[in-house]
């Protein structure tokens, strides 16, 4: 049941894909059943080569379908199950990724993939609110240096331990131009 609703929802997706990513993915799904059929596999089977082929070439359709501006949401959520770090970056970098999704990714292990959910414009706040105590420095940079931050999470970075941390949450702020140094300053 979940495969048939990834390939509605990745068929959905395909049908509205620009038309190069449409052409890279047909050229796959090509390669992989003419692959199929060289060993002498039942046509029932072909699809499910195509599906439990090596990670490797899975990861290279994922890549594919997170490069692609209007992914949508749902089949990025989907994706975010992936181990591709790479994978993981894109969609925490996505316009269209989901609230949710990026809550999911700033759990991640891999700190690349939190320093992308500290620049995304979607990312809840109360999200923003952890990745404040991220135990890595540069995810804490990033989230210092994005401008879609809230001022309190620029506020409290400005007191992080690390200098180049606090310094960044500084410049961050007073090139925003919040006006709040005027409102504590009074």
């Amino acid at each position: 049941m979940e495969m048939l609703i990834y390939f509605k929802s990745l068929g959905r997706y395909f049908c509205e894909s620009p038309a190069h990513v449409r052409e890279e993915l047909v050229s796959e799904l090509r390669d992989r059943l003419h692959k199929s059929k060289e060993k002498g596999t039942a046509c029932s089977l072909q699809l499910a080569d195509v599906i439990e082929d090596s990670d490797e070439k899975i990861n290279k359709l994922a890549r594919l379908i997170v490069r692609d501006p209007d992914a949508p949401s749902a089949l990025l959520n989907r994706l975010a199950g992936s181990a591709d770090k790479e994978v993981l970056e894109r969609i925490a970098e996505h316009p269209r990724a989901s609230g949710f999704t990026l809550a999911e990714l700033a759990r991640s292990s891999h700190f690349e993939v939190r320093m992308a959910v500290a620049e995304n414009a979607n990312t809840p706040t109360n999200i923003l609110h952890e990745l404040v105590e991220d135990e890595h420095c540069d995810v804490r940079y990033r989230l210092a240096e994005s401008p879609h931050v809230c001022v309190s999470v620029l506020l409290r970075l400005e007191e992080d331990e690390n200098p180049f941390v606090s310094m960044r949450a500084a410049m961050t702020l007073e090139r925003l131009d919040f006006g709040y140094r005027s409102f504590y300053a009074a």
